[in-house]
């Protein structure tokens, strides 16, 4: 059953994966929060929310940046429609598109977005290096790249859930800063919620 679980919070699907999008539009409140408390957006960014889920940061962003652009990527044809039937309104005014598509191969130009963001999702991305100059591609020249993690890799908890599947890895704050400035990122700003666990790193180009 946890295997199934975490497969569904992977890519969810089907009936069982709208229980899952639901559940993680909840129990994500505490890090979506603290990340938010993070960064400081103008009214008309544009921003992209990687691994958008349900859509509820989306739905966040848009509501600070009333005069932007929202945009949205996940590879679960059920998270993107669940995401745009959540900002619906946002959509169809041209707000707000949101992308069926792998991280690791973005369909979209060079030097589009102000900010990237990537909620509780990075412990599925097959190729880290990769995924990131994806997102470093993608950001205009005073683009920033907003990662929030739930665990810092030091919550003795995690390894239970990562011996279920093979393709999921936790990292730490020092892991993901050398990946960030491997790929070109240079500031890179760690936030980290020590007393339980809550990690979020601003990259800058």
């Amino acid at each position: 059953m946890m295997k199934e679980r975490l497969e569904q919070c992977q890519k969810p699907h089907g009936e069982y994966g709208l229980e899952i999008i639901g559940d993680m539009n909840s129990h994500h409140e505490v890090i979506s929060n603290y990340a938010m408390e993070s960064i400081e957006l103008a009214e008309d960014s544009k921003v992209i929310d990687i691994g958008c889920g349900g859509g509820v940061n989306i739905e966040k962003f848009l509501k600070r940046c009333p005069k932007g652009i929202v945009d949205g990527l996940d590879y679960s044809q059920l998270s993107v429609s669940e995401s745009i039937k959540r900002n619906q309104e946002a959509v169809d005014s041209g707000r707000c598109h949101v992308y069926e598509a792998n991280v690791l191969d973005i369909p979209l130009d060079d030097g589009i977005y102000d900010l990237a963001s990537a909620f509780e999702t990075i412990y599925f991305w097959k190729n880290l290096n990769k995924a990131f100059g994806e997102v470093y591609r993608i950001l205009n020249d005073d683009g920033r790249f907003l990662i929030a993690c739930d665990t810092d890799g030091n919550n003795p908890n995690d390894q239970k859930w990562i011996d279920i599947l093979d393709d999921v890895r936790v990292y730490s704050k020092d892991e993901l800063v050398k990946i960030l400035k491997d790929v070109g990122f240079k500031k890179v700003d760690v936030f980290n919620r020590k007393e339980d666990y809550l990690l979020v790193i601003v990259a800058g180009k």
